[in-house]
């Protein structure tokens, strides 16, 4: 089970001691959300940010690309070098060409998909993804609620996984809680995205302990 702390909810004025926390705690993955104020209404981090994390950290980079037309900027991402980056399957036609781009770049590739995407829409992508990421929100909006029929395309995803044999993770994000993870891992998923719990009050490790005690 991978817990994956998204950095944009952690007040970054202490980003130093955060991520010094966060290794000790024995967080292997980071979560890094790009979002470009059109594709959803708020703006992230960019490849600057990413590659500095990677020159001076040893966490595993999961860049998420909340933007449109993500063919236009992927290169930029690439050289930043992340272990993985997803894009969302909405936000572009051009999937097979975002897919090859990443993956000649020996970077693991990520497919996202909004809560009204069905699993039916993706099934011709899965074979050639590392990870399909089901928002449990409508991304980039404030003070969503955790959407319970998402539980339903975990499970659809799990058993595509079984059947087919398909090797990519199921990574949720969206108001995830040490109330919805459960839901989440009992329905297939095995990489969780915790921001606005996680760095809640800035009690991080009792805020992931409680994850934790959730999942077991």
């Amino acid at each position: 089970m991978i817990l994956s702390p998204s950095l944009f909810n952690s007040d970054l004025y202490f980003i130093k001691e955060t991520l010094d926390k966060l290794d000790l705690l024995g967080i292997t993955h980071l979560h890094i959300d790009v979002m470009d104020n059109h594709y959803v209404p708020n703006l992230g981090f960019n490849a600057g940010f990413v590659s500095n994390l990677k020159s001076h950290t040893n966490f595993i980079l999961d860049c998420h690309l909340m933007v449109e037309k993500p063919e236009s900027t992927i290169l930029d991402f690439i050289e930043a070098k992340p272990d993985i980056i997803t894009f969302h399957y909405e936000a572009t036609v051009h999937h097979s060409f975002i897919i090859n781009k990443i993956k000649n770049s020996n970077i693991k590739v990520g497919l996202a998909i909004n809560p009204s995407t069905s699993v039916e829409q993706i099934k011709m992508l899965l074979p050639f993804i590392d990870l399909i990421l089901v928002m449990t929100v409508n991304p980039g909006q404030k003070n969503e609620f955790f959407l319970p029929f998402t539980l339903q395309k975990i499970e659809q995803l799990n058993l595509e996984r079984k059947e087919r044999n398909y090797h990519y993770d199921i990574q949720v994000d969206g108001n995830i809680t040490d109330q919805t993870i459960s839901p989440c891992v009992k329905a297939g998923a095995n990489n969780i995205v915790s921001g606005g719990f996680i760095f809640n009050n800035n009690d991080i490790q009792n805020n992931i302990e409680k994850l934790k005690v959730a999942i077991n």
